[in-house]
């Protein structure tokens, strides 16, 4: 029985080429985009899961009130660790590490850079990454040693075995390889290639590594089973504030939430992550039931040459649901067909969401249990399709199909009307969100950036060519086109170090917030294009000027300082200039208070101004040599500002041509949708247009009375997709503090863009059915 249903659906496919490939097509990208979204979705949960203590392990965090908003970091004090263990019976173990950041590496001839901390060993009791020789926890134990990952050994040693040998780290020690670990899996929210003992790390800042008010090491702690946190929070700030008397405190956060909850509003947590994985799985659902809901409509709209099959089948004692069952089948062996072009589909569309969400998921479809979620997928697509197409041709009566009877013929079709106005409140709502992303992302673009990134080359001071920077200055000044050279110890794109509880001239008790801290050398005003808008520049003229700093507008705002500026106090400083602000960090948040030292120890980023018309070539490998002298152990490493900055859209760039590829899906499935729809009604009326014709009516008149009906559900969608888009779009804009308003023309132009593409859709059928004579379809068997 179920092998004749098999060859009876398989020749309906065949018998109907043109309606069975349009199926298929929609059904193949809903399911391409479900695919997608399905393996995105269980990678973003699957995160940490494969470390064993992953139930217990907790990040320590830091709260701190700041002009009455409570803000959120991810550093602790370094002596804590030994007060919590020792103190603490809820605490199994704790472990300390540095940030990560990349540490130079050579063997022989051999110069890479690779992503490095320091931690603790037992940081390697807690997390559980898999160990390839030797042992991590050993290897941590003691001074002069390495951990590295496999692909790391590979890049140094090649085939070699890699422990006991000697690795020279940033030119400045030699360490022995001790253990080698496998490669830190893409799920893993700690990511690095090296691992350093922590105390080396200790004795390299000695002068501040023991003290309370230095938030720059990352706790991770391990807490027994079923330990009650909010109690243990409270202990926690019990032993912290007798060593600290800052109003801030800490808490602990768990490894399972740092993933996809990872974002705080004033102390608590706001979501995150999650958003955007709820955000693609209703995209996600929503083109597939498009894709469903083409099905449906095509299906339906074939009625008339199905009746009377379905009568004949009747007739020779089909049950219902029988007939239901056929119909079903169908559906199911359209949706394996589709399948297989989807995963296609879905292997050439993950990179793309990799690119947008920097990942490197692999397509791999017989990983983990995403089977015990795509098969699902598989069935629930072939029912929701198949089901009302099924029922709604299983009712037909053998009696009134075998005489030509329509079963549908005076019936209006508000359920297909619904679903075809669905279909398009997804479409319209996907071109609203696509210019509205356009626009922010054009806006965020044309903001001031408050200095001139253009002509301007970061180069990476690596080893002893940071103290060597008075020669390197006078040296470069004497490249032709070198305008100015200066030097830094942030890279202007991204400040690190703040502090807090700084005082400053009229300070109350209720002021406090963290304060961007960075050093300069002279000329770096003028060198990066920033402006002094009260004041002076550091100038080597006066002897005075390390016992001074500058401050941008945005400090000055914050601190409620008065005018004249000049002459105040912050810190142990005077102010002698009020630099004008300019874009940091997140280019699209308001810029933070910042102070500015000069600085007479080495620095890490020199920066350097070339003449508008001169010939960058030319010029960078001039500095190439000259570095190169300078610092024979080190690689040239160079950045051009104005492009660096450019990098911080490419997400946003990338997500909007995400966007734009989803709508243009979602726009096309829709109309398919419509042109099952009026391809069914013009089946249908073929004798109403017949007897309109024949009584006069033009081809406008028919034109005009079949697009009626199929331009009512796109207004319809338009009118209910407005306020729940407008509602929507000033969420997501609420993430960035600077952000484009929303024009009604954003509204009118998807509208229109809807309406025009329907139109061009519905007019096809019209037209058709408008062109044909009114003596064929009068005309009886």
């Amino acid at each position: 029985m179920i092998k004749n249903y098999f060859k009876s659906a398989w020749r309906a496919l065949l018998k109907n080429r043109t309606a069975s490939a349009i199926n298929i097509s929609g059904l193949a990208v809903g399911l391409g985009i479900g695919i997608i979204v399905i393996i995105w979705i269980t990678h973003q949960f699957s995160y940490d899961k494969f470390h064993k203590n992953y139930a217990n392990i907790y990040l320590l965090m830091t709260k701190s009130k700041t002009n009455g908003e409570i803000g959120i970091g991810k550093e602790t004090p370094a002596p804590l660790t030994k007060q919590v263990l020792n103190e603490l019976p809820e605490i199994k173990t704790t472990a300390r590490t540095s940030q990560p950041n990349q540490q130079l590496l050579r063997v022989g001839e051999k110069n890479i850079y690779e992503l490095g901390m320091y931690a603790e060993p037992t940081f390697f009791d807690m997390m559980t990454f898999k160990t390839l020789a030797g042992d991590p926890r050993v290897a941590l134990n003691q001074s002069g040693s390495v951990v590295i990952t496999e692909r790391t050994a590979k890049k140094l040693f090649g085939d070699e075995n890699p422990i006991g040998k000697l690795i020279d780290h940033n030119n400045s020690q030699v360490l022995k390889v001790e253990a080698v670990i496998a490669d830190v899996p893409e799920n893993s929210t700690n990511q690095f290639d090296v691992v350093f003992p922590f105390k080396d790390f200790e004795r390299e800042n000695s002068n501040w590594i023991e003290r309370w008010d230095y938030y720059i090491i990352t706790t991770w702690v391990q807490t027994l089973h079923r330990t009650d946190h909010t109690l243990l929070d409270k202990r926690i700030n019990g032993l912290f504030h007798k060593k600290q008397k800052e109003t801030g405190s800490l808490f602990t956060y768990p490894l399972a939430d740092l993933r996809l909850y990872n974002e705080f509003k004033n102390g608590e947590p706001s979501g995150g992550r999650i958003y955007a994985v709820v955000l693609l799985g209703v995209i996600g659902l929503s083109v597939l039931l498009i894709a469903c809901i083409n099905f449906m409509n095509l299906t339906t709209a074939q009625s008339q040459r199905r009746a009377k099959e379905v009568g004949v089948r009747k007739v020779v004692g089909a049950t219902r649901w029988q007939t239901i069952f056929q119909f079903l089948t169908e559906a199911f062996l359209l949706t394996l067909v589709a399948t297989v072009l989807g995963i296609s589909i879905a292997k050439i569309g993950l990179p793309l969401l990799n690119e947008v969400t920097t990942s490197n998921i692999p397509f791999d479809l017989l990983k983990g249990n995403i089977w015990l979620i795509f098969i699902p997928l598989i069935i629930f697509t072939a029912l929701v399709a198949g089901s009302y197409p099924a029922f709604f041709l299983s009712k037909f009566k053998p009696t009134d199909t075998l005489k030509g009877i329509s079963a549908g013929k005076n019936n209006k079709f508000s359920l297909r009307k619904v679903l075809v106005t669905f279909q398009f409140i997804v479409s319209i709502f996907l071109i609203i969100t696509s210019i509205v992303i356009f626009k922010q992302l054009e806006f965020s673009k044309g903001r001031p950036v408050g200095y001139n990134p253009d002509n301007l080359i970061q180069v990476v001071a690596h080893g002893e060519m940071a103290e060597k920077f008075t020669v390197m200055k006078s040296a470069l000044l004497q490249i032709p086109g070198v305008s100015n050279v200066t030097a830094g110890n942030d890279n202007l794109l991204q400040f690190g170090g703040s502090v807090t509880g700084l005082g400053w001239t009229g300070k109350t008790p209720d002021q406090d917030f963290s304060i961007t801290m960075t050093s300069v050398q002279f000329d770096w005003i003028k060198t990066i294009g920033a402006k002094i808008v009260e004041g002076r520049d550091f100038n080597e003229t006066y002897g005075s000027d390390t016992a001074s700093c500058l401050i941008n507008e945005a400090a000055v705002r914050k601190m409620g300082l008065k005018a004249p500026v000049i002459g105040k106090i912050v810190g142990d400083k005077e102010v002698i200039g009020v630099v004008g602000d300019f874009i940091y960090n997140n280019p699209n948040s308001s810029t933070a208070p910042m102070i500015i030292n000069y600085g007479a120890n080495p620095m890490s980023n020199f920066f350097v101004r070339i003449s508008e018309h001169a010939d960058r070539k030319k010029i960078l490998q001039e500095i190439e040599q000259l570095v190169k002298r300078q610092n024979p152990n080190y690689p040239f490493e160079y950045r051009f500002i104005s492009e660096e900055y450019q990098r911080k859209f490419d997400n946003m760039y990338t997500a909007g041509k995400l966007i734009n590829t989803i709508s243009v899906l979602a726009i096309i499935i829709s109309c398919l949708g419509l042109y099952g729809l009026s391809a069914y009604v013009a089946e249908i009326r073929a004798k109403e247009i017949g007897i309109r014709k024949v009584l006069g009516a033009n081809i406008k008149q028919i034109w005009s009375s079949l697009s009626r009906d199929f331009l009512l559900p796109v207004g319809l969608a338009f009118l209910i997709v407005t306020p729940i888009a407008i509602f929507a779009m000033d969420l997501v804009l609420s993430n960035w503090e600077h952000h484009v308003s929303l024009s009604w023309w954003i509204f009118a132009l998807a509208g229109l863009i809807a309406l025009t593409i329907s139109v061009l859709t519905v007019s096809y059928h019209a037209i058709k059915a408008a062109l044909v004579n009114p003596v064929e379809s009068l005309k009886t068997e």
